[in-house]
């Protein structure tokens, strides 16, 4: 006890240290405030448009010191992609995870996406998310960044010792404009239509930047402001619930058992997403050797959204005939005769569904002679989740009981047009035997199911005070050390309904009289019996309905403990870096220290829990770059890194379910994943914007986690206390390693006539052993990928088409192991400079309508079909 407080003052003590550092005159350090080191040596680019950002692209990779590679806007609100996430799929090494058709993560050199950093101006940014179903990860969720802010975007594939610790893959740094580095009275406007090919429907977009400075260009003011709204979402031919032998063998008959999913639905999934970002930065040279920056952002994204789904239940039918199994004993073909709810239309309406980021900074920077103070102290608010909704049954009309657990039928409820049947060797085929699904008269109100509301918050708070000594010495260039002290909030509060589950409050029960028509035209990429069309709820009417119900108390929600948590994590980081350089080499050499104080609270037994746990780090890291000759750069790094765990894992307590005799929890004594890794790489810079490049990369990582079922004694769980002793219990552990080795190529060439491309492959072979010690993929990860874009510029056009391609990976978060097949997608823009400030843009992402198919290992049975649509952006822009 007595340690724990010293650390804490000890971490108390070093806060206010930063803070005096600051108000003295402190900055961020160099990541933070200036992104990649100033070189003297950086060529100057003096062509403009996409050329210029490539070749601004290349200089940062040429002359940083790490393995880094860059992304810049050609100008103000000219990212070269719609958003951050999809720019970054052109990066060697980097793979994306899209859920609802945009990038929300990424993963790079073969680790997960939540063990990648993303940081604002080299700072963390608090973290929720909207989706209720998922995991609460540290993965900054790409979804909230509009393009317009942007400047650029460096990818830190080899940490330095200065660079804020937890990437296992690599650190992403976002950096936005200042006002001192921009022209005074410098304005941008821009307004564009967006459109889905799922749902076609034209909404708007603008953006504003306004940029002042003084004519001393000692103070400057930068305001700026984007809001984008889409009406999209996803179509999926789904499989619910993991797979199992839902019907035995029948001796009798000799019919064979039934393996496979739950259910399979027919999901239209839509959503009217709205993006608001907002930036003020307040920049003053105090002096010429003392700089001050205020930085406030601001980002807000609306999902609500309506999830229209139509099931077929084969657990819930009455038997299986025709049978069809394939060599593993998954059935690839049957006919579900008809039980009572073995057909049943899901929609699940949501419309408080949000999540919010805020960002405030001051920085510093003092010069003086032969050194540089800087510093920086922030913090960043973030609130987020899925609030209230409605999720009901409707089954066939015909089915015997006006609703589920209708005490009229205590000897159970039958169904005439339930029955069904399916294949499931590709996109799943169904045909009813019966029902007409686009009748809405054919349905009625069963009941209004449960489900979870959640709440997030996360609160960070960081400062941080740096010291620079530039050397005159013919080997060493500065010496640079630094403290930071860092606070992380995150807590998720979980809501069920009371009563769970609503039967027989509906009147006028009949879908007919609460319908909005009929959705046709699903599932486009899919052909054969795919239930491209039925009968759907009117969300607007149904809500109306249901929030009477909300006010009337006749809903309630209450707090489901077992669900709900809180992890409080203190962080201090000390680090010693040297850069140094010599006739034909540079690099760095440096050791990052970090301690964790975390403290993890749950319930147990309906009772507040909690655990603290401290945990440190060692980080040596090395950097260095050879010069071959003036073009040629030989590469090498070596380092240890770490990565916290996703704050679900950490939680203490178990959500228990008495009436099974199970119960998952997470668990605070896990220990952060650990990774030594090595590079090594050359470069062939053969013309300024012209780059040919190898690298080769391994990744050697303890303490993977895995989840692990075991027996334990735990009250409550189970019908009876006798069978407490025998409740299988669920939680992460760590139980393996992983290992990743990959190789890297790209090349890229401009020719004078304004044509060029850029691509590049990337190799991994990535594997991690599991609870029972067998190799397997890490999820979201795929053996090869490649990136590929075409470009033409001249002084009246900027045209450019990309593809992306990526083989198999593993599903993430999947209930059984599913593998997604390869996937490619095609994108293309082009811009008319119609005057010279005055820029018209059309742009499409997923031209082709590219879907997402996965399937079950175990059986190997169609597991999902996602189509995400293609999307279509035309825009104006003007800058004055």
């Amino acid at each position: 006890m007595k340690a724990n407080n010293n650390l804490k003052m000890f971490k108390r003590s070093s806060l206010a240290l930063c803070v005096i550092g600051v108000l003295m005159g402190a900055s961020s350090p160099v990541l933070a405030a200036e992104g990649p080191q100033a070189d003297d040596n950086i060529e100057v680019i003096e062509v403009k448009g996409m050329r210029s950002s490539l070749q601004k692209s290349l200089n940062t990779k040429r002359f940083a010191n790490s393995v880094v590679d860059a992304i810049t806007a050609e100008d103000i609100g000219k990212f070269p992609d719609k958003n951050v996430g999809d720019a970054l799929q052109r990066i060697s090494g980097v793979t994306v995870d899209r859920q609802y058709g945009e990038v929300s993560g990424v993963t790079i050199r073969g680790t997960a996406p939540e063990q990648s950093r993303i940081l604002l101006n080299g700072q963390s940014v608090a973290n929720t998310s909207w989706y209720d179903l998922g995991p609460a990860t540290r993965t900054f969720n790409m979804e909230l960044v509009g393009a317009e802010q942007i400047s650029g975007v460096e990818v830190y594939k080899s940490p330095e010792a200065r660079i804020e610790e937890g990437a296992l893959g690599g650190t992403v740094n976002l950096q936005t404009r200042k006002p001192l580095d921009l022209d005074a009275n410098t304005y941008m406007v821009s307004a564009e239509v967006a459109r889905s090919s799922l749902y076609e429907e034209n909404d708007p977009g603008a953006a504003f930047l306004g940029s002042w400075k003084d004519e001393d260009e000692r103070f400057g003011i930068l305001a700026a402001y984007s809001f984008e709204k889409l009406t999209s979402g996803r179509q999926v031919l789904e499989s619910l619930s993991g797979y199992y032998p839902y019907f035995a063998a029948n001796e009798q008959t000799g019919e064979e058992a039934a393996v496979g999913a739950w259910g399979i639905g027919s999901q239209a999934f839509r959503a009217e997403r709205e993006r608001t970002s907002a930036q003020l930065t307040l920049q003053f040279m105090a002096t010429e050797d003392f700089e001050l920056t205020l930085d406030y952002f601001n980002f807000e994204f609306d999902n609500p959204h309506v999830n229209h789904n139509f099931l077929t239940v084969s657990a819930r039918g009455s038997e299986a005939t025709n049978v069809v199994n394939n060599s593993l004993g998954g059935t690839e073909s049957a006919t579900i005769q008809p039980a009572y709810a073995s057909i049943i239309y899901n929609p699940v309406v949501r419309h408080a569904v949000n999540m919010e980021a805020d960002v405030l900074n001051l920085t510093g920077k003092y010069t003086g002679d032969g050194y540089t103070l800087s510093g920086v102290v922030g913090q960043s608010t973030s609130k987020g989740g899925t609030q209230g909704g409605s999720s009901s049954w409707w089954i066939p009309a015909t089915d015997e009981g006006d609703k589920i657990g209708d005490p009229a039928f205590p000897n159970g409820q039958g169904s005439v047009d339930g029955g069904f049947s399916y294949d499931a060797t590709g996109p799943y085929q169904v045909q009813l035997t019966s029902l007409d699904a686009t009748d809405a008269s054919q349905f009625k109100h069963a009941q209004e199911a449960n489900y979870e509301s959640s709440l997030q918050d996360h609160d960070i708070a960081y400062a941080q005070f740096d010291v620079v000594f530039e050397l005159d010495n013919d080997y060493i260039d500065n010496i640079a050390s630094g403290i930071k002290y860092n606070t992380s909030d995150f807590s998720r509060e979980a809501y069920n309904r009371n009563p769970s589950e609503i039967i027989g409050f509906v009147p006028d029960g009949n879908l007919a009289n609460w319908s909005g028509g009929v959705l046709t035209g699903l599932h486009s990429q899919s052909s054969g019996n795919t239930l491209n069309s039925y009968a759907y709820l009117d969300e607007n009417k149904w809500w109306d309905f249901i929030s009477q119900k909300y006010q009337n108390g006749e809903l309630v929600e209450v707090l489901n403990k077992g669900n709900t948590f809180s992890v409080e994590e203190e962080m201090l980081a000390l680090y010693a870096q040297v850069d140094f350089s010599g006739d034909n080499y540079r690099g760095n050499l440096g050791v990052r220290y970090v301690t964790t104080e975390q403290k993890s609270t749950g319930y147990a037994d309906g009772n507040v829990f909690n655990e603290t746990v401290d945990y440190d780090n060692w980080l040596p890291s090395l950097n260095i770059a050879y010069n071959l000759s003036d073009d040629l750069i030989l590469r090498g790094a070596a380092s240890k890194v770490m990565a916290r765990n996703n704050y679900s894992d950490l939680k203490p307590g178990l959500n228990i379910a008495t009436n099974i005799g199970s119960a998952n929890g997470g668990n605070p004594n896990l220990q952060p994943y650990e990774s030594n890794q090595a590079d090594i790489g050359v470069e062939w810079y053969f013309s300024p914007s012209s780059l040919l490049s190898a690298a080769v990369f391994v990744k050697e990582i303890d303490n993977v986690v895995n989840v692990v079922e075991s027996t334990e004694y735990v009250e409550t769980c189970g019908p009876s206390e006798d069978l407490w002793d025998e409740c299988r219990v669920t939680r992460p552990q760590n139980s393996g390693d992983g290992s990743v080795t990959g190789v890297e190529l790209q090349l890229q060439h401009t020719w004078d006539s304004g044509v060029g491309f850029l691509s590049n492959y990337t190799y991994v072979d990535s594997e991690q052993t599991n609870a029972a010690g067998e190799k397997e993929m890490v999820p979201g990860v795929s053996e090869n990928s490649f990136n590929g874009s075409v470009f033409y510029e001249n002084e009246y056009i900027t045209a450019r088409v990309a593809y992306n391609w990526r083989t198999e990976w593993q599903g993430v978060g999947a209930l059984n192991t599913v593998l997604n097949d390869d996937y490619s997608q095609w994108d293309a823009s082009i811009t008319w400079h119609i005057l010279e400030n005055l820029n018209l843009t059309l742009e499409g992402v997923n031209l082709t309508n590219e879907v997402i198919q996965s399937r079950d290992t175990t059986y190997d049975l169609t597991q999902n079909t996602i189509e995400f649509g293609s999307r279509y952006y035309l825009g104006a822009s003007y800058q004055f």
